[in-house]
């Protein structure tokens, strides 16, 4: 019990210290949204004909699209009363070629966060314009690691498709460490503009985890005790609205009630992801500089890891 209790708050203290860098930095709140919405719309523009082929065929039927699609072996429609169609092998490389596009555009967006993130951390206001700045002029770094990163994670899950459980044990021992060694990786790429080798960025990921804490790590807990809490309270709320329907005989309190809880756990996945970013280059800089932000302390630098458990 006292195990649970430490660890609840523990992970609370990280919580608050890392909303008080949110809250003396506003911006930090939106700067996800702007960012997001410049790689949906330009994700969008690659991958809306792509979907559209696949989800619609049948208003692809004739027309140039579908003779574009068939020309460059993508894929094919066949016609009649219904339509069916199969992607060949070049589609099938157009399609990986999508999901790198993909995770580019989801690394340059996260690059540019973390690039204000530790500004913030080191004093300075945050600005959304000249984190884009700083993710386009690191953008050869970003397409190198992305493109690592984009391998691992393809080779990750055909292990875990492909060889049944052992496969499942070894891509999770796989992912495990890739997750510890390449914790840091998006904040040196924010913060490093000289890195373009991706395994540069990998190994002085590992190592500034290794120098700082040791082998003793054995992976990255983060705020988890938080999210325990709001899972309990969130199933205590649940139980509580639940019999206070049954009593009354009244089925919409349960809307009454539930709207306005699926409103706060919402709005809370969103300040926790961006808390959990902030504490994250927090680690960064105390790991790769020996620099503790004034929102933190020393002692707190130790609090979200895993570790090996002692004997005796």
């Amino acid at each position: 019990m006292n195990a649970i209790t430490d660890k609840l708050s523990r992970s609370w203290q990280l919580f608050k210290r890392s909303v008080l860098v949110i809250r003396q930095n506003p911006k930090l709140l939106i700067f996800p949204i702007v960012t997001g919405l410049l790689t949906a719309s330009i994700a969008l523009f690659f991958l809306a004909p792509v979907v559209l082929m696949l989800l619609a065929p049948h208003w692809l039927a004739g027309t140039r699209l579908q003779a574009l699609a068939n020309s460059f072996g993508f894929l094919r429609l066949h016609g009649g009363t219904n339509f069916n169609f199969y992607i060949q092998p070049l589609g099938s490389a157009i399609l990986a070629g999508f999901y790198l596009v993909n995770m580019f555009l989801a690394t340059m967006s996260s690059v540019a966060f973390n690039h204000e993130i530790l500004e913030a951390l080191m004093g300075r206001p945050v600005s959304i314009i000249r984190g884009i700045e700083a993710a386009c002029s690191r953008w050869k770094s970003v397409l190198l690691w992305s493109l690592l990163a984009g391998a691992v994670g393809l080779m990750i899950r055909a292990l875990e498709q492909r060889v049944a459980l052992v496969g499942r044990l070894v891509a999770g021992m796989i992912g495990l460490a890739w997750s510890v060694a390449s914790i840091f990786a998006i904040p040196i790429l924010a913060r490093e503009s000289a890195f373009s080798n991706p395994f540069t960025v990998l190994s002085k990921s590992a190592e500034a985890i290794k120098r700082t804490w040791g082998e003793m790590l054995t992976g990255y807990a983060g705020m988890q005790g938080t999210n325990l809490l709001v899972l309990w309270g969130s199933i205590l709320f649940w139980v509580a609205s639940g019999v206070a329907a049954y009593l009354s005989s009244n089925a919409w309190l349960l809307l009454v009630t539930g709207v306005p809880w699926l409103l706060a756990i919402i709005a809370y996945g969103y300040l926790a992801g961006i808390a959990s970013r902030v504490y994250l280059c927090a680690l960064y800089l105390y790991a790769a500089e020996g620099v503790v932000p004034g929102q933190f302390d020393a002692t707190m630098m130790n609090l979200g890891w895993k570790m090996k458990k002692t004997a005796g």
